[in-house]
């Protein structure tokens, strides 16, 4: 945020944020929204074999309540607050967390495709940053997947396949450690198993991902900046790879730092790409507004009743 201050006016992003119509600080929120609610059909289609699926407004609601504790974490931190409500409400910590990973794990497919297409788009002479994000995550992404596809199909403990001395020292560590961490590589495989789940939660990952993009073309559009679709499809999934990595709370910095240098081939000023970058936080902290509400209506602490599955 120092770098953006010494280098953008931020009174003049001030004045830009003032003459967006107010329509787009409401919009945006709600498609961020309907993407929670996508998130949530696709937890809740792998967590149909892991556990006894919750309903689908419960995990929509640990779905809100995950973006807003994660306004005041490292980006990335909203994922593991979703494992803790989620398994508070299934009652199975280690489904919990297979459902949240799997599902971040097939979104990494339209993510590298995307990356892909924006290399061919020729973002490595639009924006070298964003460029250079693309090339080295686009096959980081892809052999991520693969590797946990390979490992998924072939069925076993995770560790059956690995070094033995990798095996060895997994041996020795304490029970209660060891444990937890079984049962997660059972209900890894058992996802795994389950291919039709699997594709759709990936079919799932495609709106997804093109509403988050659209997201983004609109407020654009909003101030005034016409860019094509298909060029915002090849820029911001490679603008969110930065964004995405945990080096600040909730990116904040990062975003406007990016965004004020990455749309001024499209005629953005620096103040006016902090101001789009605002604007497109404001949807994701209105998202994250009504995970608070979600708090106070339905209560968050420790106390929540959990849902135990049922005996086999």
């Amino acid at each position: 945020m120092a770098w953006v201050a010494h280098h953008v006016d931020l009174r003049q992003a001030g004045r830009e944020l003032g003459r967006a119509p107010p329509w787009l600080f409401v919009v945006p929120a709600l498609l961020l929204c309907l993407n929670s609610l996508l998130h949530a059909l696709r937890i809740r289609v792998l967590l149909q074999g892991a556990a006894a699926p919750p309903p689908l407004l419960a995990i929509l609601a640990a779905m809100f309540k995950a973006a807003f504790v994660g306004v005041v974490l490292p980006s990335g931190g909203a994922e593991v607050a979703k494992i803790a409500f989620l398994a508070r409400r299934t009652g199975r910590a280690e489904a919990s967390l297979v459902a949240v990973v799997v599902a971040r794990l097939l979104e990494l497919v339209p993510w590298g495709l995307l990356l892909v297409w924006g290399l061919a788009w020729g973002l490595w002479s639009f924006s070298r940053p964003a460029g250079l994000a693309a090339a080295v995550f686009a096959p980081v992404f892809f052999l991520i997947v693969g590797g946990s596809a390979l490992a998924a199909a072939k069925g076993g403990h995770l560790l059956d396949r690995a070094p033995a001395g990798l095996r060895r020292l997994w041996g020795r560590l304490p029970l209660r450690l060891r444990e937890p961490a079984d049962r997660a590589s059972a209900a890894f495989v058992q996802v795994g198993s389950r291919p039709r789940a699997l594709l759709l939660a990936l079919l799932l990952t495609v709106p997804f991902s093109l509403l988050n993009c659209f997201v983004f073309w609109l407020i654009l559009h909003s101030y005034g900046l016409r860019v094509p679709y298909g060029d915002v499809l090849a820029v911001v999934p490679a603008a969110d790879t930065l964004v995405s990595l945990p080096v600040t709370i909730n990116g904040v910095g990062v975003r406007e730092g990016l965004y004020a240098h990455l749309l001024a081939p499209w005629g953005a000023s620096p103040a006016l790409g902090v101001a789009v970058a605002l604007t497109r936080w404001t949807g994701e902290l209105g998202r994250a507004a009504i995970g608070g509400l979600v708090f106070v209506f339905q209560g968050g602490g420790p106390g929540a009743t959990p849902t135990p599955d049922p005996p086999p």
